[in-house]
C-alpha cells in the first residue's frame, strides 16, 4: 500500500503520485512516502522512476522478499541517506508442541525497515506492517507541525518507537530467565534444555539487533552526515542511549542463560550420579546374596544345611544379615 502525506504549516494532506511529482519540482514543506507491503509496480514507480535511487539500495530494500532481511546499516549517497533498521516482528502463534518448548510462547524475529532521507522527502519501505510507522503517522495526523520539522525528525520518531518496542520484549526475557532458573533448580523436565536453548537464541537475536543499530545510531548522532541537522542529533543520541542500555541488558541475559545452561547440565549430572549410586549399592548388596544362593543351589549330595529341617530359614537369615550388614557399613562410611 502506498501512502503519501505532505506536511506544511498547520496542514496535512494526502498526495497522489502526480502530486508527488509536482512536489519534487517545487518542494515546500515535508513529504513522507510510505511503501507498506508494496507490490513490484509501486516499488518500480516510486523508487526507480520518481526517486531514481541507487540500484544496490533498491536491491537491499527488496532483500527481505527472499527470506533474508538485511542487517542494520547507513549509507550516504550524497543527495540522500539510505538507512536500514530492524524492528521486532509481531509474534505469530506456534503449534502446541513447539510452544511447549518455547519459554516465551513465541519466537523473537526481526523484520526490515528501509528508509531514504532527503532534504524534503522521507521514503520508508517495509514488507510487514509496523506499529512504529502507524503510530508516527497517527501522531503527525493529530499534530501536523510534527511533520514540518523535516524528514530526519520524522525518521527519528519512527526508530524511537521501534526501540521503545524492544523494552517489553526485554522485560519478558527477564521474567522468562527467572522462571527457567526456578525450573532448573526445582524440577527440570525433558523440555528444559530445549527451552534454555530457545531463550538463548532469542537473546542473541536481541543482542545482534541492539549492537548493529547502536553503531549505526552512533554515526547518525555525531554529525557524520549533513542530512541530519544539529538540532536532530540530540534526539538520535537519546535513542542511542536507549539502545546502549538494551545492549547491556542483552549481554547480561546472555551471561545468565549461559550460566543457567551450565547449572542445568550440572544438576542433570548430579541427578544421574545419585541414580547410579543407588543402582551400584543395590548391585553390591545383591552380589554376596547371589553367591550364597548359587552356593546352596549346587547339585552336590553333601552340601551344608541340605539335610537340615530349617536349612532354608537359616540361609535366608544369613542373606538378610549380610545385606543389612553391608548397608550399615555403607552408611558408616558415608557412602549413602
Amino acid at each position: 500500500m502506498l501512502t503519501i502525506m505532505r506536511y506544511h504549516g498547520e496542514r496535512v494532506e494526502a498526495l497522489t503520485l502526480k502530486g508527488l511529482v509536482d512536489f519534487m519540482k517545487e518542494p515546500v514543506g515535508t513529504v513522507w512516502v510510505d511503501l507498506a507491503e508494496p507490490n513490484e509496480a509501486e516499488e518500480e514507480t516510486v523508487l526507480v522512476s520518481l526517486m531514481n535511487f541507487h540500484p544496490l539500495a533498491i536491491e537491499d530494500c527488496r532483500r527481505e522478499r527472499t527470506g533474508e532481511g538485511h542487517l542494520p546499516k547507513v549509507e550516504d549517497f550524497g543527495e540522500y541517506l539510505f538507512v536500514i533498521f530492524n524492528p521486532i516482528r509481531d509474534p505469530a502463534p506456534l503449534p502446541p508442541k513447539t510452544a511447549a518448548k518455547t519459554p516465551m510462547g513465541a519466537r523473537i524475529e526481526t523484520t526490515q525497515l528501509s528508509a531514504f532521507i532527503m532534504p524534503h522527502v522521507l521514503v520508508t519501505h517495509h514488507l510487514a506492517p509496523l506499529t512504529s510507522v502507524s503510530q508516527t503517522l497517527g501522531l503527525c495526523e493529530r499534530n501536523p507541525r510534527v511533520g514540518t520539522k523535516g524528514p530526519d525528525y520524522l525518521f527519528h520518531l519512527i526508530i524511537d518507537a521501534v526501540v521503545d518496542a524492544y523494552s517489553p520484549v526485554l522485560d519478558r526475557l527477564d521474567d522468562t530467565v527467572d522462571r527457567l532458573e526456578d525450573e532448573v533448580f526445582r524440577s527440570p523436565g525433558k523440555n528444559t534444555m530445549a527451552r534454555i536453548l530457545h531463550i538463548k537464541k532469542d537473546i542473541m537475536t536481541m543482542r545482534r539487533v541492539a549492537v548493529y543499530q547502536r553503531e549505526m545510531l552512533s554515526r547518525l548522532s555525531r554529525g557524520e552526515f549533513g542530512l541530519i541537522t544539529a538540532d536532530e542529533m540530540v534526539y538520535y543520541r537519546n535513542v542511542y542511549d536507549h539502545l546502549v542500555r538494551m545492549s547491556d541488558l542483552a549481554d547480561s541475559y546472555r551471561d545468565m542463560v549461559s550460566g543457567l545452561l551450565d547449572a542445568y547440565l550440572s544438576v542433570t549430572s548430579n541427578r544421574l550420579n545419585q541414580i547410579m549410586k543407588v543402582l551400584t549399592v543395590i548391585s553390591t548388596v545383591f552380589l554376596p546374596l547371589s553367591f550364597i544362593t548359587g552356593y546352596f543351589g549346587m547339585n552336590f549330595r553333601a552340601l551344608p544345611l541340605a539335610d537340615q529341617e530349617y536349612g532354608v530359614v537359616i540361609a535366608t537369615m544369613l542373606m538378610l544379615a549380610v545385606g543389612v550388614g553391608m548397608l550399615m557399613v555403607f552408611r558408616r562410611n558415608k557412602w549413602l
